[in-house]
């Protein structure tokens, strides 16, 4: 054993309460698939941020990622018992995911993002306060319209109280959670489903601000007809809109089909795209081939492509499963050939 000191909080501990976590999660359907369901919609919402020549590799892309780090993270740390600790990482997943929006609102988050991403010692380089965010943000005509009907920013303030997770507010906001419990993490199901209650609200408001800076997300089109896997647009797959628009109300989802139809850069954006020729199955194949052969080669190895491929599939209900397997089956024969298989860490650990 390590001395770590007088440790009360032992990891052991944490292994118990995970335990606890999964049966709960295993009877509980529900909270078990809206958090599954949740993590998948803002996963896709990452197509929704532009991906350009210009701005490829410029940081513009970073406040989505430590977002969408920190949810995850918030998940790992209420599932060992930390929930103090996942309500601030929720805190700051809400905060840096609207830095998304921020940064990109005027699409010059590749310039803009610079001092931030760098983390100078300058007055601009600091995170803006929420108050100056949501200035920027409500000069998108998208956002404020729809605040002004459906309170984007009155969601945004009952999320508040995660700050005082972050600077312990007292008792009923430190480890404690304002119970009389033990002096180590437990497993306490209230109070994690309060984090997956908190979890839905944040990715919630997250996805709406993106889908609003970026309308063109919730237009269901087969984009792969006319640009195959090779996709620059900020548009996402008839499925995943699917899955998005079920997280949201009636009345917002007619008041995202107005603003889209009346968002002149959607509009234009959409006719551009349906003006492109059709892509041959063959050529969409044969792009799709590639880009896997790339992954595969840069570090990631067929095993570990495989697994990822399978779990993707086993989420989304797609009618090309067939089709999906076969390549998996053409890219398996290949890396074999090659000697792709394991990854490139441990292809170089064995030469």
């Amino acid at each position: 054993m390590v001395d770590l000191g007088p440790l009360i909080y032992e990891p052991s501990k944490s292994i118990d309460v995970q335990e606890s976590t999964i049966k709960s999660l295993e009877s509980n359907e529900e909270i078990r698939s809206k958090i599954s369901e949740l993590g998948w919609c803002y996963n896709s919402i990452s197509k929704a941020i532009p991906q350009t020549s210009e701005n490829f590799w410029s940081g513009h892309f970073f406040p989505y990622m430590e977002s969408t780090e920190e949810l995850q993270i918030s998940i790992n740390l209420a599932m060992f018992g930390f929930y103090k600790q996942a309500f601030s990482s929720l805190r700051c997943s809400l905060e840096v995911g609207m830095l998304s929006v921020y940064y990109n609102i005027n699409d010059e988050g590749h310039d803009v993002v610079q001092d931030w991403l760098k983390s100078r010692d300058t007055w601009e380089a600091n995170t803006p306060r929420a108050k100056k965010i949501w200035q920027i943000l409500s000069t998108n005509k998208n956002i404020k319209e729809f605040d002004a009907k459906f309170g984007l920013q009155d969601d945004f303030e009952s999320l508040s109280y995660l700050h005082n997770y972050v600077h312990t507010k007292g008792y009923k906001f430190s480890n404690h959670l304002g119970k009389i419990k033990s002096n180590w993490q437990t497993f306490e199901s209230d109070i994690f489903i309060k984090c997956s209650e908190t979890y839905e609200k944040v990715v919630k408001l997250l996805i709406k601000l993106h889908i609003l800076k970026y309308p063109i997300t919730m237009i269901e089109y087969e984009w792969g007809r006319k640009t195959g896997i090779d996709n620059p647009y900020p548009v996402l797959d008839i499925c995943e809109v699917s899955r998005v628009k079920n997280l949201l109300s009636r009345d917002e989802l007619i008041e995202i089909e107005k603003i889209s139809e009346n968002d002149s850069f959607t509009q234009d954006l959409f006719e551009h795209i349906k003006s492109l020729p059709d892509m041959t199955e063959e050529e969409i194949e044969d792009q799709m081939f590639e880009m896997d052969k790339s992954i595969i080669e840069m570090g990631q190895g067929f095993l570990e492509w495989e697994e990822s491929q399978l779990k993707i599939l086993a989420h989304f209900n797609n009618q090309d499963d067939k089709k999906s397997l076969m390549r998996i089956e053409r890219v398996r024969v290949w890396a074999e050939a090659n000697n792709m298989m394991l990854s490139k860490f441990e292809r170089l650990k064995s030469t």
